[in-house]
Formats: C-alpha cells, sequence, structure tokens
C-alpha cells in the first residue's frame, strides 16, 4: 500500500465502526450538500503526518478502525480496482436485498467515491434512498479533504459513483471487498481480530 497524497484514493474501512447511528427514515429531498459542489469544495492537504501517528506509536488495525481512520492507496493498486469491480458486479443483488431486506438482515450501506482535485475519497452512506439511478444517503464517516461536509450531512450521489455495498445479516457483515483489500495486507493476528470484533470475514 502506498501513501501517496498526489494521486491516490482515501478508504475507510467499514461503515459499521462508528458509536453514531443515525435511525431516522427520511424522505428524497434536496441534501445539504451536492456531490458536484462535495467535489469541488476541496481543502488544502495537509502532511501525513496529521493523519497518521508517527513512528513512535504503533498502530494496530482495530486502532485506526475504532478512530474511524483511514487508509491511502495508490489510484492503480490492482487489488482494491479488482474489489471495486466485484462490488459493481453484485450492486444489483444488493439492492434488490436493500429494498426487501430478509430475516436478520440490516444497516444496508454504500461506498461512493468523491473526486477531488487529485485524488479520490470514498465515504460511507447510511441509510439511503433512491430513484432510479440517483441516490441520496447520509454520510457516515467523518471526510478528510471535503469542505462543508461532514458526519451525518445528506450527499447525492449516482450509481455509478458507489464502488462497494455492506449490509448485515444475523450480525455478519456481507460485502465491503474493498476493507478486505486493507485487512488482507495486515499481520494475521490483526486480521483475526478484526474480523471477531466487526463481524467481517474476509477469509483466511
Amino acid at each position: 500500500m502506498q501513501n501517496n497524497t498526489q494521486c491516490g484514493i482515501v478508504i475507510y474501512y467499514s461503515p459499521f465502526l462508528t458509536h453514531r447511528t443515525y435511525h431516522e427514515h427520511f424522505r428524497w429531498q434536496v441534501p445539504l450538500i451536492s456531490f458536484l459542489e462535495a467535489a469541488m469544495l476541496v481543502w488544502v492537504i495537509v502532511s501525513l503526518v496529521a493523519f497518521v501517528a508517527g513512528p513512535s506509536r504503533a498502530q494496530t488495525l482495530i486502532d485506526k478502525a475504532q478512530r474511524d481512520d483511514t487508509a491511502r492507496v495508490s489510484r492503480g493498486d490492482p487489488e482494491m480496482a479488482a474489489a471495486i469491480a466485484k462490488a459493481r458486479a453484485g450492486l444489483d443483488a444488493f439492492l434488490t436485498h436493500a429494498d426487501h431486506p430478509g430475516d436478520g438482515q440490516r444497516d444496508f450501506s454504500v461506498k461512493v467515491e468523491v473526486p477531488l482535485r487529485d485524488h479520490s475519497e470514498f465515504l460511507w452512506l447510511r441509510p439511503f434512498v433512491r430513484d432510479g439511478d440517483r441516490f441520496v444517503g447520509r454520510v457516515v464517516n467523518t471526510p478528510i479533504n471535503i469542505a462543508k461536509l461532514k458526519y451525518g450531512d445528506r450527499l447525492a450521489f449516482e450509481r455509478k459513483d458507489i464502488a462497494d455495498w455492506s449490509y448485515k445479516e444475523n450480525g455478519s457483515v456481507i460485502g465491503n471487498f474493498t476493507a478486505c483489500v486493507l485487512i488482507a495486507r495486515e499481520p494475521p493476528q490483526q486480521r483475526a481480530a478484526f474480523r471477531d470484533i466487526y463481524g467481517i470475514d474476509c477469509g483466511p
């Protein structure tokens, strides 16, 4: 994984890591900030030191997840590209489940790409509503590089912007393929701990 602030993507681990949860169901309406506005309002990217702890403090995968931290990945990362392609291939089935949840299925979430000046930031949204290929969702991460967009704001987006999806089924997380790429790059003990705490099973 490359820490590339000039040409890369910012990935959040999961939509389920925060203790703050929105329970309301909101109707389709004009969002507080549009997708286009979010893409245009960009903060100056500060030093990577501002986002990660210094070398004197080791960070585990659990530490990063509990802080709603991000990972910076090269835009050309083949494993991340494959994960996004896998998620998009299963999007129709996911939306069908979201429209008609089965027993034990809940917390349907989508991860959308917000393209910025020289990189992209990927945000989890939950809940979301849709009208054809148009969507509005509630941001459940704390955006890093997007001015005037904060946790809990509504964000308008389109189907083509969806890079990943996730939901819970009987306590296990289904989907979240992009996080599995990041988890697979951690030591085995951390992968197992992450699976046990958050229910994300990405295989061995």
